[in-house]
């Protein structure tokens, strides 16, 4: 398979965190929080609900930040929920964590509610993991800004393993690659991050995000121009075959899934979901609504 391909997953980027609405203007968040729960096969639906119960208990407590947007499958595993965590450095992600602890035990009508979720909803779980990871600027290509990302609706995400001693010859093949995609002046925006605990050393994960399935249909009828452009850009065909043959040096193996952005178990940041308050706040929404009803009544 030509490693170019891989962009039809890796094509645009969101992330999520404490987010002020200047931060809705920038890159993806310097660090990366991964939570992966494969829920057992049926328990979809009660996992949903209990997740509502989390939130709501966490703003009773009034827990600040703790912020993540939750992704459901649309290929890949069917069992299976990711939730992704932004922020600024490891000290915020700390501090995050020690905010909502001090938030629960604050209260023990708190601490006893979180105790009988967390009794309810373990037996809904086969497994839970998490990974930590950290954006590749380096790596990435134009990568879009958050406050495209709240306009999504999918994401898909790329997850590439090299093997042992690769990681730098990686780097260069990734480096490139976005140098020909920048010669052609294509327009894709791509950002890499790079696992640094939780999953086998040499691990990079591509982020896409997608507004609608439409833009795949687009990118599918114009690959072969696109290809051909980086072809070109690369160096022509001697190249393009050679960095075939290093791909297979490089690469350990690359496995990709698409994933539907799911409000009912996302909490996003204030300044995020009011980007689009109707996707991910749909009861703020009707309230807004209501509320300019009873204002232009006479």
């Amino acid at each position: 398979m030509r490693m170019r391909t891989l962009a039809l997953s890796g094509v645009l980027f969101a992330g999520a965190g404490v987010l002020t609405a200047q931060e809705l203007q920038s890159s993806p968040p310097p660090v990366l929080l991964i939570t992966h729960e494969e829920i057992k096969p049926g328990s979809m639906g009660t996992h949903e609900r209990s997740v509502a119960s989390y939130f709501a208990l966490w703003e009773r407590a009034k827990v600040p930040g703790n912020y993540r947007l939750g992704l459901v499958p649309v290929s890949g595993d069917q069992n299976e929920v990711l939730y992704l965590q932004g922020y600024p450095s490891f000290a915020a992600m700390e501090a995050d964590q020690k905010a909502m602890e001090s938030a629960i035990a604050a209260s023990a009508a708190y601490q006893t509610e979180l105790d009988q979720l967390e009794r309810s909803t373990g037996p809904l779980h086969a497994t839970q993991s998490t990974a930590v990871a950290v954006y590749r600027a380096d790596l990435s290509y134009r990568p879009l800004k958050m406050e495209d990302v709240a306009k999504s609706r999918y994401f898909s995400i790329a997850k590439i393993k090299t093997n042992m001693g690769q990681s730098s010859s990686y780097e260069d093949y990734t480096k490139q690659f976005n140098q020909a995609r920048e010669k052609a002046n294509l327009d894709e925006h791509t950002a890499v991050f790079q696992v640094i605990s939780g999953s086998a050393v040499g691990t990079f994960l591509s982020f896409s995000a997608f507004k609608s399935l439409t833009e795949w249909d687009t990118f599918r009828t114009g690959m072969e121009a696109r290809n051909k452009a980086i072809d070109e850009a690369l160096g022509g065909e001697m190249v393009v075959k050679q960095r075939q043959q290093l791909a297979g040096q490089i690469y350990a193996g690359v496995t990709s899934a698409l994933y539907a952005f799911n409000p009912k178990i996302s909490r996003p940041a204030p300044a995020f979901a009011a980007v689009d308050v109707a996707f991910w706040a749909p009861q703020a929404a009707g309230k807004m609504q209501a509320a300019k009803k009873e204002e232009k009544k006479p």
